[in-house]
């Protein structure tokens, strides 16, 4: 093979590539894909918790950076940081808190063109606000946690894919001085979720996420609310090259959880790029939009 016909050969293979948009992942069900290696991810996500009655909607909301780094093509660490609203602005005992920090690493061990297979484990230094009896265990609650998740994913074709997590979750104790310090039991998480790309922009997706506590008590506030079972559907749109929109609503289906809300606005973006070259930031309108595919010529 010349030279000639070699870089031409790779030249068209890194456009194709680039041509391309990111894989999507699922919204809270986590996916067998990982960030590409050498590659960086920033997130950014907003969290809210309400009811059709606004009133009685939860009193906290949660904005959590993120990054994850691609160590190896399968193997991906990432970190999380929370920051917590309590009450709402204006009001008298409104006040931000710095939450808990969780730490995860994904190994994709098993990956073919028709399925993958993935382990995920996750610690959650205790940084969260522990007096806050309301807060429920899934947010930063201010206690050490950890998490072992196995992913398994079928990718029935290379728009639709289907992901089933099967989750552990330990749950630490809550500081409650000057009060009695409370045990938060553990729990089990099972979620599966399906996902079908539009186009190579736009995916759509639907849902659905149970945890279940081996205790009815989740919190000094919270007695009777173990069963959890939600119904998560998802839009996801790739703006420009690496910048992919979020957006779900979350609804709660099993009383135990309308007791807690009823649904949650999920919103969020995430940028990745290659550390080794940077952030291509767009440079103008055209770069927003989708590349238009090139005119057939006429015969």
């Amino acid at each position: 093979m010349n030279s000639r016909l070699a870089c031409f050969l790779l030249t068209t293979c890194i456009a194709v590539a680039s041509a391309e948009a990111k894989p999507y992942r699922a919204m809270v069900t986590r996916t067998a894909t990982t960030t590409k290696s050498g590659n960086l991810e920033l997130g950014l996500r907003y969290q809210g918790f309400f009811a059709l009655d606004l009133d009685e909607s939860q009193p906290y909301q949660q904005l959590s950076p993120s990054l994850r780094f691609g160590i190896t093509d399968n193997l991906e660490a990432n970190l999380y940081l929370e920051l917590l609203a309590l009450g709402l602005p204006g009001d008298e005992e409104f006040k931000v808190a710095f939450g808990d920090i969780p730490l995860g690493l994904q190994w994709t061990f098993l990956e073919t063109s028709q399925a993958a297979l993935a382990a995920y484990g996750r610690v959650t230094l205790p940084t969260g606000p522990s007096d806050e009896d309301g807060i429920i265990p899934s947010l930063s609650d201010g206690t050490w946690d950890w998490e072992g998740t196995l992913v398994g994913e079928l990718r029935a074709s290379k728009d639709l894919r289907f992901m089933l997590n099967a989750g552990y979750f330990h749950q630490g104790t809550r500081d409650r001085d000057p009060r009695p310090d409370f045990d938060v039991p553990d729990a089990v998480q099972l979620a599966l979720a399906g996902t079908y790309n539009l186009d190579k922009f736009t995916m759509l997706g639907l849902e659905v996420v149970s945890r279940f506590y081996f205790e009815d008590a989740i919190t000094p506030v919270w007695r009777d609310n173990a069963n959890q079972v939600e119904i998560l559907p998802v839009i996801r749109h790739e703006a420009f090259p690496g910048l992919v929109l979020e957006a779900v609503a979350g609804i709660a289906v099993t009383e135990q959880l309308r007791e807690i809300y009823q649904f949650r606005l999920l919103l969020g973006a995430t940028y990745e790029f290659d550390l080794a070259s940077g952030p291509q930031l767009p440079k103008s309108r055209d770069d927003l939009r989708p590349p238009k595919p090139p005119a057939k010529r006429r015969r």
